[in-house]
C-alpha cells in the first residue's frame, strides 16, 4: 500500500523592514513610517497558491493584523489557515 504524499507549506506575513537582520535601521517604534507591501505580496502568494491548488498556514505578525484587517479576511477566504507570528 502507498501512503499519500503530505505537502505541507507555511508563510511568514511580514513586511521587508520588519526582520530582525534590520533592526537596527527599521526599530519597531519606527514601522509606521515605512510603506507597506505587505498585502500586495501577499495577494500576490495567494494568487499563486490558488493556481496551483494548494493550501497552507500563515503566520501573521500581530503588527501587520491590525493594520491590514482585509488581508487576514482574505487569506481565511482563500480556505488558508492562520497562525500568530511573534
Amino acid at each position: 500500500m502507498t501512503n499519500p504524499m503530505l505537502n505541507a507549506i507555511t508563510i511568514d506575513v511580514e513586511d521587508y523592514f520588519q526582520v530582525a537582520a534590520l533592526s537596527k535601521w527599521a526599530p519597531y517604534r519606527s514601522w509606521d513610517e515605512f510603506e507597506l507591501r505587505v498585502e500586495q505580496n501577499t495577494d500576490r502568494t495567494l494568487e499563486l497558491f490558488s493556481n496551483a491548488n494548494t493550501k497552507g498556514t500563515f503566520f501573521i505578525l500581530g503588527w501587520i493584523a491590525e493594520r491590514c484587517p482585509g488581508l487576514i479576511k482574505r487569506i481565511s477566504d482563500h480556505g488558508h489557515e492562520i497562525g500568530s507570528h511573534g
